[in-house]
C-alpha cells in the first residue's frame, strides 16, 4: 500500500505516468457548486488530480463532455426491482449508479441472514459499492407470517460483517417511542453507527421522542411541511422518488442554499420495468433538474451529500485521493449517461452498455422459498363487522 501510495503522490506531482488521464472534460465539483474545465488523472483506481495532465497509459478525450461523482442510492431494497443482484447491477449501473445503500430486510425476511449473506457476497465481484443497513424489523411487525426472525443476537454479528455501515430504517416507531426494550436493544447494538429512520407522519413531541434515540433520517415524509419539520428536529431528508412513492415534487421546495446540505436523494423501491424504462437515481436527478433545481446542486444531493451522511470515504467527489467512480454526462438537462468508471476502470460505454457480466455463484443459492397453501378466491372475501372499515388510502398521482 505504501508502494502505491507514493507512486500516487508521484502522479499527482506530474512526475510519473497516470494509468489513465480522461482529458477536456467538463468536471462537476461538488464541493464548490462549480463546472470546471480540465483533464483527470487516475493510478491505482483512486484519482490523483484534476488539472493539466497528459501522461498516462491510456487517454481518453471526453470532447466537453460532463464528469461527475459516481451517483450514490441512498437507501434502497434491492430486492423490490425483482433482479437477483447481478442483474440488478446491469441494470443501475449503465444507469450511473455505483454505490447503493440498501436495507435487505425482504430477502432477510423471507429466508433470514442466508439472504444476506448470498447478495452480499455476490456483490463483492460487481462493479458496484454496496453498504448494507442491518434490518431493524423482521418481521416488520408481531401480526406478519415471516419464513425468518432477525433478532438482537443476529443483529448482533451482522453489524459486524464487512460492509455494514448501520441499521436499516427503524419501521416500528411506536417501539421507538414508547420505549419498548427489544426496540431500544437494537438500536443500542448500533450505537457508534448510523440508525435509518421511518416515521411517516410523525410528528410533535412523538417525532422529538423518536430522534432522541439517535434515528437521524427519514424517507417517509409526503407533504414540504412534514419533512420541514423533520429538518428542523435535526433529521436528514432523503427526497424519495421510486415505483410507488413520488414525493419530489412536494419536498423539493425544501431545497435551499440554507438546507441542501440535510438532504439526498432516494428511490426505496424501484421496479425492474422503471429501471429498464426511466433509471435509478439518474432518473431522479433528471426529474429534479426539470422541475427547476439547479443541475450542480441535483449532483450534490445525488452524490456528496450521500457520501458525508453515511460516511463513505473516498465517495461522492472527484478529487485528489478519492475513488475513480465517475460517470460521464451528455449534458446537464437531459442527464444521458455516456460511460461510467468504476475505481478507474470503464464498465460502461456507447450511452449505456455494460461490459461486465455477473460472475457465476459457488456457494448455495436460496431457493423454495416461497410456499402458499391452497386456497379459494372465497377465501379472500371480507365480511364488514360495522358500519366503517379503516382502509389504505391512495394519494393523487
Amino acid at each position: 500500500m505504501s508502494f502505491k501510495l507514493a507512486e500516487l503522490i508521484s502522479v499527482a506531482r506530474g512526475d510519473s505516468p497516470a494509468d489513465l488521464v480522461l482529458t477536456n472534460a467538463r468536471v462537476v465539483n461538488v464541493f464548490t457548486g462549480e463546472v470546471e474545465t480540465g483533464n483527470v488523472a487516475v493510478y491505482g483506481g483512486r484519482i490523483a488530480g484534476v488539472g493539466d495532465y497528459h501522461k498516462a497509459k491510456k487517454v481518453i478525450n471526453l470532447d466537453g463532455k460532463y464528469l461527475a461523482p459516481g451517483l450514490i442510492n441512498g437507501h434502497t431494497h434491492i430486492e423490490s426491482s425483482m433482479l437477483d443482484i447481478g442483474q440488478y447491477a446491469r441494470a443501475v449501473v449503465p444507469r450511473g449508479t455505483l454505490a447503493v445503500v440498501t436495507d435487505l430486510h425482504e430477502i432477510s425476511n423471507v429466508c433470514g441472514l442466508d439472504g444476506i449473506r448470498y447478495i452480499l457476497s455476490s456483490a463483492r465481484r460487481l462493479p458496484m459499492e454496496l453498504f448494507l443497513m442491518a434490518p431493524s424489523c423482521v418481521p416488520a411487525t408481531h401480526l406478519e407470517t415471516s419464513g425468518a426472525c432477525v433478532g438482537a443476537e443476529e443483529l448482533r454479528r451482522v453489524l459486524g460483517w464487512r460492509g455494514v455501515i448501520g441499521l436499516g430504517e427503524m419501521m416500528n416507531f411506536p417501539g421507538v417511542i414508547f420505549g419498548d426494550d427489544g426496540v431500544l436493544d437494537k438500536i443500542n447494538l448500533a450505537r457508534g453507527k448510523i440508525v435509518d429512520g421511518h416515521a411517516p407522519g410523525v410528528s410533535g413531541r412523538e417525532l422529538t421522542a423518536y430522534i432522541s434515540a439517535g434515528i437521524y433520517s427519514d424517507h417517509e415524509s409526503v407533504s414540504l411541511e412534514e419533512a420541514k419539520e423533520k429538518l428542523r428536529q435535526g433529521m436528514y431528508v432523503l427526497i424519495r422518488e421510486g415505483s410507488s412513492e413520488k414525493n419530489m415534487e412536494a419536498l423539493l421546495p425544501l431545497v435551499t442554499d440554507k438546507t441542501y446540505k440535510r438532504c439526498l436523494f432516494v428511490v426505496d423501491d424501484r421496479s425492474c420495468a422503471d429501471l429498464l424504462r426511466d433509471g435509478d437515481i439518474d432518473a431522479v436527478v433528471r426529474k429534479a433538474i426539470a422541475l427547476g433545481l439547479e443541475p450542480v446542486r441535483a449532483v450534490q444531493l445525488a452524490t456528496i451529500n450521500a457520501a458525508e451522511y453515511f460516511g463513505l470515504k473516498r465517495l461522492g467527489a472527484i478529487a485528489p485521493g478519492y475513488n475513480a467512480s465517475l460517470i460521464v454526462i451528455d449534458n446537464l438537462k437531459d442527464f444521458n449517461i455516456e460511460m461510467a468508471f468504476y475505481n478507474g476502470r470503464l464498465v460502461v460505454e456507447k450511452k449505456g452498455k455494460a461490459l461486465f457480466q455477473p460472475a457465476e455463484y459457488k456457494g448455495k443459492k436460496p431457493a423454495h422459498t416461497v410456499n402458499i397453501k391452497p386456497f379459494s378466491v372465497y377465501d379472500l372475501k371480507l365480511s364488514a363487522k360495522g358500519e366503517t372499515m379503516p382502509v389504505i388510502e391512495v394519494g393523487p398521482g
